[in-house]
């Protein structure tokens, strides 16, 4: 019933050119007790759990406006569970149908028995413990972020993009990934762009400009329940200070994360500023 389930919720998207592309890593130390489950939760949303093999999804560039450029995604989740539908899926088929190839990183998060989205809820009444969680795997979701930019830009010419117009954005824990991919980056996986939405900053170290200052967006909303209003704001200062470029686009409502969801409030033109701002580069 479930397989029956997750298969009508994906069916239930539009069609897009997809390619599924593995990501070189290495096996970790840490004993993964299931392999890239999929949880559906009550609201019928499709997230993954589990997830021990890192892959790509890659949406093609469509309409009358391709462009070169290119953004890899990562859906938040507190490095637990990927919010695979609203802030991955949703997203790349937007930028898609706005000339932007998007490619949407299944990065590898938490391992544990049982359903980890179930057991990441109850974790969050204990602040320090998430933390302390997501910092033992946020080396590994960055490693993939990382080897996910530098397998796109080595084989940009077979996906119709430029080497040196490659982008990598994320939400809350995948804003994080994000961050600290841009700061620890080398010349041969460094983002040409980045996008931080709403990005969880608590589990990222060394927050340090890199030399190369890609241009930057953020967004984020004045009641983020996570406070993560005023490291977002911290973000664009410290891009400004150091000379590079970022565009911030604060929201007084929104909470936290409303990714691709419509929540009738200014905050749902987020990702259409977000084109806008891509488009602009």
């Amino acid at each position: 019933m479930k397989k029956l389930l997750l298969l009508s919720l994906l069916i239930s998207f539009p069609i897009y050119s997809q390619e599924t592309i593995p990501i070189k890593h290495q096996k970790w130390d840490l004993k993964s007790f299931a392999e890239n489950s999929t949880f559906i939760s009550k609201e019928k949303v499709v997230r993954l759990e589990n997830i021990s093999v890192p892959e790509m999804v890659l949406y093609r560039a469509k309409g009358d406006s391709k462009t070169d450029k290119a953004m890899i995604i990562c859906p938040g989740g507190g490095l637990f569970y990927s919010a695979y539908e609203k802030e991955g899926i949703k997203l790349a088929e937007k930028l898609s149908l706005n000339g932007i190839t998007s490619i949407v990183l299944k990065y590898r998060t938490y391992p544990r028995k049982g359903s980890v989205y179930k057991w990441s809820q109850t974790l969050w009444d204990k602040p320090q413990m998430a933390i302390d969680s997501a910092k033992i795997i946020l080396p590994f979701s960055t490693k993939d972020a990382l080897n996910a930019i530098e397998q796109i830009r080595n084989n940009s010419s077979k996906y119709g993009i430029s080497p040196k117009k490659i982008g990598l954005m994320g939400f809350s824990a995948g804003g994080a990934v994000t961050m600290e991919a841009s700061y620890t980056a080398e010349s041969k996986n460094q983002p040409n762009f980045i996008a931080a939405i709403y990005p969880w900053m608590d589990i990222v170290s060394n927050q340090k400009v890199p030399s190369n200052k890609p241009p930057a967006f953020i967004s984020c909303a004045n009641d983020d329940p996570l406070n993560l209003a005023k490291p977002s704001v911290q973000i664009y200062q410290d891009w400004i200070l150091a000379g590079g470029k970022a565009e911030l686009h604060m929201f007084s409502k929104g909470g936290h994360g409303y990714g691709m969801n419509n929540v009738n409030a200014p905050v749902d033109r987020w990702s259409q500023l977000l084109i806008d701002w891509i488009l602009a580069l």
